[in-house]
């Protein structure tokens, strides 16, 4: 139900190769991703399967480093999006899986910039005030849609994206990791957890099809 859609021979991302998902690995992200799209009001994983225009990538990123990208740009002449997870981020617990995958629909449905993790550690104060706006405004679009989740299919925690967070300070970036942004990752897993305490309901951006390459 989910197919790679790249281009070129030996693709890469970030340094890294880039492979087709075993039938297994697809099938997981499926369980996790299906819901979320469901919940964004937009068709199911089988639904796109079957249709003859849009469609969603999914790709896996040769490395044990915890990570997951999305992208909107695309070589097909429909897509939603094309979702790359690392090998090691398929080792995660379901639901921090579950909340990273629905950070990057954040991404996607706000319409943010995307870009890797190394200029994080070197940005200017004005660059690293809008990547960590950006970072927020996913994580608070994660909490919600998990939350939306939770109540119609009785599957993710809006939790999991503030364990995540903790977790990736020991686990992702080492105990090399700068004091800016250890101090950034604190301030997103609190605020995930406020959002997540919170009543208050939160309306979500819809979720588009980008209908030409970027």
């Amino acid at each position: 139900m989910l197919a790679l859609v790249l281009a070129g021979c030996g693709p890469t991302l970030q340094g890294y190769a880039v492979r087709h998902p075993a039938a297994d690995e697809s099938r997981r992200v499926a369980e996790f991703l299906d819901p979320l799209l469901m919940a964004l009001e937009l068709p199911s994983l089988r639904a796109i399967a079957l249709a003859k225009d849009c469609k969603i990538g999914f790709a896996i990123v040769r490395t044990d480093r915890v990570n997951v990208w999305s992208s909107p740009a695309t070589t097909s002449p429909c897509l939603y999006f094309t979702l790359f997870l690392t090998e090691g981020a398929l080792t995660m617990p379901a639901d921090q899986l579950m909340a990273t995958i629905a950070h990057e629909l954040g991404h996607l449905a706000l319409h943010h910039t995307p870009g890797p993790d190394t200029p994080q550690l070197t940005a200017s104060p004005e660059q690293w005030q809008g990547i960590q706006g950006q970072e927020l405004a996913a994580d608070r679009f994660a909490v919600a849609l998990l939350k939306r989740t939770q109540s119609l299919y009785r599957v993710g925690a809006c939790e999991a994206m503030a364990e995540f967070l903790r977790r990736s300070v020991s686990d992702w970036y080492g105990p090399g990791i700068s004091a800016r942004m250890h101090a950034a990752v604190t301030q997103r897993a609190d605020a995930a957890d406020a959002a997540c305490a919170s009543t208050e309901v939160t309306a979500l951006p819809r979720l588009t099809p980008n209908a030409r390459v970027q």
